[in-house]
């Protein structure tokens, strides 16, 4: 049994014994059916009396497993906790019930029928004019990120360049995603679906460092950067809008210029 499977099996047995509970309900991945013994679990309550469930809570999780971690978020309407096995369990408390989105959440308690489901709406499709503007300053700004490359790379600040890749990486993710029009309907921490393999291929290989070292960090801000000049134009093209060619040639261009001479090996098509 997973450590999500056996929190629920207990979780059940509090619900029905707390007459404090009117409610219970699952977000997340698990309350889409999506989850794996790998996900978090958002556990949300309605209570009687939220005041008196806050000065409890730590004892009422503790009862499930030993924490190492409780940290109370957005001005006590949910708690961070992480199980000495390392469950993460993020609690959210409601003193008011609200309509649930079919599809989105699992209920697993409602002792006065007082939860009310609601179809979920099918997603609108996104204001061209604004998706165009949206993608162009995407590509724009990943440029902006490349032109700091000789910057790092010249003052030897290679952590700076490690971290710069993590930004453009975030920025293209974003690009092929939304100019794709794939959806992401789970967390951050699941991405691989919504690239697809052939997408998700050239990142990856963009991202196979050779060491921590200068010419191994150019090569990865330019494979990404490679990855941008082809697909930006497809996505420019896809979706009526004109790509930003000359803030990519001057780019390319300095970065080139001050990354010349022995010991640089850039790739061909720079």
């Amino acid at each position: 049994m997973s450590m999500q499977h056996e929190f629920l099996a207990n979780l059940q047995v509090k619900l029905a014994a707390d007459p404090q509970i009117r409610a219970a309900w699952l977000g997340g991945s698990l309350g889409r059916g999506q989850g794996d013994r790998f996900s978090d679990v958002d556990l949300h309550l309605l209570l009687v009396d939220p005041t008196l469930f806050r000065s409890t809570a730590f004892s009422w999780l503790e009862t499930f497993a030993p924490l190492v971690l409780f940290r109370w978020m957005f001005e006590g309407q949910m708690i961070h906790a992480l199980t000495a096995a390392g469950l993460r369990v993020d609690l959210w408390l409601h003193d008011q019930p609200l309509p649930l989105v079919e599809g989105t959440v699992a209920v697993l308690w409602d002792r006065d029928g007082s939860l009310t489901i609601v179809a979920d709406e099918p997603p609108r499709a996104p204001d061209p004019a604004a998706l165009r503007a949206g993608l162009l300053a995407q590509i724009e700004e990943f440029w902006r990120c490349i032109a700091l490359l000789p910057a790092v790379i010249g003052r030897n600040e290679s952590l700076v360049a490690f971290g710069g890749l993590n930004v453009e990486l975030n920025l293209v993710v974003e690009l092929l995603l939304t100019g794709y029009g794939q959806r992401r309907e789970r967390g951050a921490k699941v991405l691989n679906p919504y690239l697809g393999d052939e997408r998700r291929g050239e990142l990856e290989a963009a991202l196979q460092l050779q060491g921590l070292h200068s010419q191994s960090l150019v090569l990865a801000h330019l494979a990404l950067a490679d990855v941008v000049r082809r697909h930006g134009r497809q996505l420019a093209e896809r979706h009526g809008f004109a790509y930003p060619a000359p803030l990519e040639e001057a780019v390319l261009r300095y970065v080139a210029s001050e990354l010349q001479g022995p010991g640089w090996a850039l790739p061909a098509w720079l």
